[in-house]
């Protein structure tokens, strides 16, 4: 997928420490990880806000064990 960032995203993405990580772009806004493990988007104004954890986007994606998995062989 194509995505443009906004010039202020840009300029956000160049000033990052070395330590910061680029993971992703999710809504046209970029996802970082920072050294503690945290995960931050940058906004369209350049600004940083916390990114949502992948358990609260998703809690569906949890497998869980049924009795038809028991007969597989």
């Amino acid at each position: 997928m194509n995505m443009l960032l906004t010039g202020r995203q840009l300029e956000r993405l160049r000033e990052l420490p070395p330590d910061h990580e680029v993971l992703t772009a999710r809504d046209g806004a970029p996802i970082l990880e920072r050294p503690d493990g945290r995960l931050w988007r940058v906004q369209p104004n350049g600004s940083l806000a916390p990114a949502p954890s992948v358990e609260r986007v998703r809690p569906h994606l949890r497998a869980s064990a049924s009795s038809d998995d028991d007969d597989a062989v």
